[in-house]
């Protein structure tokens, strides 16, 4: 669905969602207000079942009432009436089951119907403690007293209790028993037609109506208490089924789903007119985008020359790293020989060590260009930081200016680092002309040196860091600062702030890179108008530094231990390489093809400890020529060499990872000490 699309539905699904959420307000409120008529009918409803229970009550205890009257005076021990007069006595009153005579002592005496003797009806009516405080009650107030008992039926009852004074003489009690279910079924009678009806006398339940489905109405329940004298009730009033139906009413369902029906008609002409005005943005939107389009192809094309050229510059640097390499080789060779064939006092001496160095910058300066085009391995020794440092500073006073000042504060008890001292100097002097470029108008840059430990605090910024001790290098200038947004991204590929003209963008990245891979990291804190601080830890090694070997250290011929195949196809190389080989006291069979080498291990049943082959020559690379070779003998020794470095020899394919390999150009010393390793002996050991 395209973004157009969801931009012209966005103000039509507000219109409609503000719609249907109108519509359901309004539901809502029409529900409610259902809701609340409902209730409220029910209320009046359980109202109007209250006043009914207290009327009926009201009349019953009345006529009991007016009968205790008519009997004030009666003398209950001889005029009590019998027979007809009993009956027609209680003809008058209103639906009690059972109407007697107690005497002041609590004794049952009369009972109409009667169905027990007197004493046991006495005897069983005033055994229940309710009853006795009833009677008290009735004794003390000369009221008419109400109270809940139990019928000898087993069901529940009411009992009315009218007390009889004659000249403020009690003669007794006049009662009346009513059953429960009678008396509600008659109070109830018409009224049970639509709700639902229960009695509770407290938690206990007296009467109830409801059917089988009265559970599904039961939440629109409506209570009232009937308080009648002594007696205290709750009646519950809920409607049945159909009364709620027909209380119902359809307009809030019709509401409802004419507010969706409106609601999706104004979104519909909301979105048509939407996409009317889009339309009509949208032409002026193609002229727009039209220039853009011409603007944005001149970009494309610029930016693919920059690409043709970097490609082209870094296809150029490895060709010319490479053959450069091999020149060097043979230059270096030579000057390395001629310096053996002179004593130090000689006039020679100086000029052949001045070439040696010469050959070792640009060496240096090829490894550069090499790791330009591809990746560069690293030579990782052990390494003084301090006196690279050093190295550097001389290197950087003057290409850092009059009006910047370098201030070093370097720890002397600094510990040891394991890494590639060509890199690690390459990456001081980038964060040095960097700060410098910082500073247009002078400042100063101090290069500090301490020892640091890096806890596991560490490992959340940097995943590959591993806690320990560390050597600390920071590099802090007074220039202009960064912002957050550029110090995000300084170290990426050819990011640079600077003019397109003053720079590539690749020295912090090679920065990050090298750094990275001798296991460390960078830090960096800077601020606008204050400065830039860049912190390189790299982790501190215990291991003993390599004594560096001066270039006159050509040892006198020894005696000849192994027998060395050379394979190189460019000849100067090959007769520098062996004649390096005969210096160290090796013999040499050298073949300028891999075609001769296979030629001489056929033909030749001499044994031979070593294959030294170039890595890539006409024809046949030095991978295939080895594998040709370990056919003919098992268990051979090789040592590959190449002018390119073994990053790119493997990244290129040429040589798989794993291999024994040396880098041209290389010293006869090099050369040995890589041999002996390749054949296992120590290079102590085979001194000539």
């Amino acid at each position: 669905m395209s973004r157009s699309f969801i931009d012209r539905l966005l103000l039509p699904a507000i219109v409609g969602l503000t719609t249907v959420i109108a519509a359901l307000i309004l539901w809502q409120r029409l529900i409610t207000q259902q809701r609340d008529d409902i209730q409220a009918a029910t209320r009046e409803h359980a109202s109007f079942v209250k006043d009914k229970f207290e009327a009926e009550l009201r009349a019953r205890v009345l006529s009991l009432d007016r009968l205790a009257g008519r009997w004030k005076d009666f003398d209950p021990a001889s005029d009590m009436p019998v027979g007809s007069e009993w009956t027609s006595l209680i003809s008058g009153s209103r639906a009690y089951q059972t109407i007697g005579w107690m005497d002041p002592t609590f004794h049952v005496r009369w009972v109409e119907p009667q169905r027990d003797a007197e004493t046991d009806v006495g005897s069983h009516l005033t055994n229940d403690a309710h009853e006795r405080m009833a009677l008290r009650v009735a004794q003390d107030s000369g009221r008419v007293v109400v109270a809940s008992i139990t019928l000898q039926t087993g069901g529940r009852g009411l009992l009315v209790c009218a007390p009889v004074f004659h000249e403020e003489e009690l003669r007794g009690f006049l009662f009346g028993a009513i059953s429960d279910q009678e008396l509600f079924s008659s109070i109830l009678e018409g009224v049970e037609q639509s709700y639902w009806v229960a009695v509770y006398d407290g938690d206990k339940e007296l009467y109830s109506s409801a059917g089988s489905d009265a559970i599904r109405t039961l939440a629109w329940a409506r209570e009232a208490r009937v308080d009648f004298r002594q007696l205290s009730l709750r009646v519950r009033v809920w409607p049945k089924p159909r009364t709620l139906a027909g209380a119902r009413s359809p307009l809030p369902t019709v509401t409802f789903f004419a507010g969706i029906l409106m609601a999706a008609l104004l979104a519909f002409a909301v979105f048509i007119g939407e996409t009317s005005q889009h339309h009509a943005r949208e032409v002026a939107r193609i002229n727009r985008d039209l220039q853009k389009e011409i603007d944005g192809r001149e970009q494309a094309e610029e930016a693919l020359r920059q690409v043709q050229k970097m490609e082209a510059i870094g296809r150029l640097a490895g060709g010319v790293a490479h053959d450069f390499n091999n020149l060097l080789m043979v230059i270096r060779g030579h000057a390395a020989l001629s310096l053996n064939r002179f004593g130090v006092n000689h006039p020679m001496h100086q000029e052949l060590k001045a070439i040696l160095d010469a050959t070792d910058r640009a060496s240096a300066l090829t490894r550069q260009l090499l790791a330009f085009s591809r990746k560069q391995v690293l030579q990782h020794k052990v390494l003084d930081l301090n006196s690279i440092v050093n190295q550097a500073a001389r290197l950087l006073i003057p290409a850092l200016g009059e009006n910047i000042q370098l201030s070093l504060d370097l720890d002397s008890t600094l510990g040891s680092v394991k890494a590639d001292a060509a890199q690690l100097e390459q990456v001081i002097m980038n964060l040095a002309l960097n700060a410098r470029d910082a500073m247009p108008d002078g400042g100063t840059l101090t290069i500090q040196t301490a020892n640091t430990y890096v806890d596991e605090s560490w490992k959340q910024r940097y995943p590959d860091l591993r806690p320990g001790p560390h050597v600390l290098l920071v590099v802090r200038d007074s220039g202009c600062g960064m912002d957050t947004a550029t110090q995000s991204r300084m170290f990426e590929p050819f990011f640079t702030t600077k003019e397109r003209t003053k720079g590539t963008g690749l020295g912090l990245a090679t920065v990050y890179g090298t750094i990275n891979q001798s296991g460390g990291c960078v830090a960096v804190s800077s601020k606008l108008g204050v400065g830039t601080t860049i912190q390189v830890y790299l982790p501190r090694t215990e291991e003993t530094r390599e004594a560096a070997v001066g270039p006159g250290s050509l040892l006198e011929p020894a005696p000849v231990l192994e027998r060395i195949l050379v394979v190189e196809d460019d000849s100067a190389v090959r007769r520098m390489t062996c004649e390096f080989l005969k210096i160290k006291g090796y013999a040499v069979v050298e073949v300028n093809s891999a075609a001769d080498a296979i030629q001489f291990m056929e033909s030749q049943g001499e044994s031979i400890d070593l294959v030294l082959t170039d890595v890539s020559m006409p024809k046949m690379k030095g991978t295939e020529l080895v594998e040709r070779l370990t056919h003919l003998r098992s268990g051979l020794k090789v040592l590959y060499m190449s002018a390119y470095t073994e990053e790119a020899a493997i990244n290129s394919g040429i040589l798989g990872p794993g291999n024994a390999f040396i880098e041209k150009p290389f010293s006869p010393d090099e050369l040995a000490s890589k041999i002996r390793q390749v054949l296992g002996v120590s290079a102590g050991c085979h001194a000539a």
